[in-house]
């Protein structure tokens, strides 16, 4: 059995610094990086610029992690460039440039991600954006002062603006592993390039910072924060900082002196602060507005920012659009559904967007990542508004159906009783008949075509990442 190396097998500290090379050549030998793969991207349909998903890779993976071993161990191994992706942000803002690596290189950054956090145990993300603003909102609930004031900003081009050369020097204080330090230096160093460029132009784009999408992207970043973070952390304010967003209060003039020392430290390592005064960036009393992580804070109200409401309902009216314009292309193509079915599956998979999920005991969807606001009136207006889509859909008579859920339900039933029926439940879905009866209820199976139970379950697996990705991204556009 291949020897397993945990986060915390090395307690705080880290790994003996004599076990660098050892725990780095176990993880990239070809059998754990094979098992890696089967494990955890075998069935990815996610291609790179390859264009080879999971399943085509398969009958390949053997004689490539082979050779991929013999040349990562060597200090030879070269990445593939990044496919590009670009995920819209806000309006008036560029898009975020996120790189797709091809599954080899996938299974190589997840090792190289274990290598790291081996050795950076405490710099491993512990909390989910939502458990950071839980506790702020219930810190700042329970100390309410005049004297109190509060600095919220931001990191600009957070990810773009980290010098490479530096976070290598700060990786090779602790890294005592030259293949390591090879391996991340051209994982940041490699492109990220449009679908379909031809090799000759890959230098036309030159990589920026850590390139974002890398399973190695977050960790990089932390421990390119980590004296900065500590450093804060002995200001004499309460910080906190989640990716590029950053809080502080404290009193008045601790909060303004903390600001400059941030600013400066920032400054000093290549990154810069959006100014005071900016909607960005601003120091004021904790009674004024304020926004972190998507949220907006009044005390005692607890909201969300404009942006991301506006955002979501987007998405919601995606799903119907979806549904008008590809209606008839689906009955076409999957002769099996009419129009009722059609109906019922939109309604059903509406609701689950509505009301979010579980999986594997983690809570899924924008009302899961909203559930410490306290604006409840807000619930209601989203609710109104996503009732008002169904007027234009003749398929539901022009009104919303009795079926339909409701965020302002959705709130308490995720916050206090999470298994109750009313959020959709992955974990209780075990058995292959339970994976079965979904796909069919979902239309993403013929129900007269015989499948193997190994079908089932791929189809089922990615009917679920599907869905949980997308509720993934509604949570995910509050914070980039």
């Amino acid at each position: 059995m291949a020897k397993e190396f945990g986060v915390g097998h090395w307690g705080s500290a880290g790994c003996d610094v004599s076990d660098h090379g050892v725990i780095f050549q176990s993880l990239f030998s070809p059998a754990e990086m094979e098992i890696a793969f089967r494990e955890r991207f075998s069935d990815t349909m996610g291609k790179g610029v390859d264009r080879l998903s999971g399943f085509q890779f398969t009958s390949r993976a053997t004689a490539e992690f082979t050779i991929a071993s013999k040349k990562i161990l060597d200090g030879k191994f070269r990445f593939s460039p990044y496919l590009e992706v670009l995920r819209p942000k806000a309006r008036n803002k560029p898009p975020r440039l996120i790189g797709i690596p091809t599954v080899r290189d996938r299974v190589v950054l997840y090792q190289l991600n274990k290598f790291l956090a081996t050795i950076y145990p405490e710099r491993v993300p512990g909390n989910v954006a939502a458990t950071y603003v839980r506790d702020v909102s219930l810190d700042l609930q329970s100390c309410v002062s005049a004297s109190t004031w509060v600095c919220s900003t931001d990191i600009q081009t957070f990810y773009d603006s980290i010098q490479q050369d530096r976070l290598l020097r700060v990786l090779s204080k602790r890294v005592k592993c030259d293949a390591a330090i090879r391996l991340i230096d051209h994982a940041m160093r490699t492109p990220t390039v449009p679908k379909n460029t031809r090799r000759n132009r890959h230098k036309d784009y030159p990589s920026r910072g850590v390139p974002q999408g890398l399973a190695i992207s977050n960790i990089l970043a932390s421990i390119y924060m980590q004296d900065v973070d500590d450093a804060m952390g002995k200001q004499g304010v309460t910080y906190k900082r989640y990716v590029d967003d950053v809080l502080m209060y404290g009193e008045h003039d601790a909060v303004h002196r903390a600001f400059r020392s941030l600013h400066s430290r920032l400054k000093y390592r290549g990154l810069a602060l959006h100014p005071l005064g900016s909607n960005k960036t601003q120091i004021e009393p904790l009674t004024a507005k304020f926004g972190y992580l998507g949220y907006t804070f009044q005390l005692p109200v607890i909201s969300v920012r404009d942006s991301t409401i506006e955002r979501f309902l987007q998405s919601i009216a995606m799903k119907f659009s979806d549904f008008v314009h590809n209606k008839k292309r689906r009955l076409e193509k999957l002769k099996y559904l009419d129009e009722p079915r059609l109906n019922d599956i939109f309604l059903s998979e509406l609701n689950e967007r509505i009301a979010g999920a579980i999986s594997q005991n983690q809570r899924y969807g924008w009302i899961a990542y909203f559930n410490q606001i306290t604006d409840l009136s807000l619930l209601h207006r989203l609710d109104s508004a996503i009732e008002g889509m169904f007027e234009r859909l003749g398929e539901f008579q022009h009104a919303p159906p009795l079926g339909l859920k409701k965020l302002r339900r959705a709130y308490f039933e995720m916050k206090f009783n999470p298994r109750g029926g009313y959020v959709r439940d992955y974990d209780k879905i075990t058995t292959i008949a339970d994976m079965l009866r979904l796909l069919i209820d979902r239309g993403r199976i013929d129900p007269n075509v015989a499948l193997t139970d190994a079908e089932i379950r791929e189809k089922y697996e990615q009917y679920v990442r599907h869905v949980l990705a997308a509720m993934h991204a509604d949570e995910g556009s509050v914070y980039g």
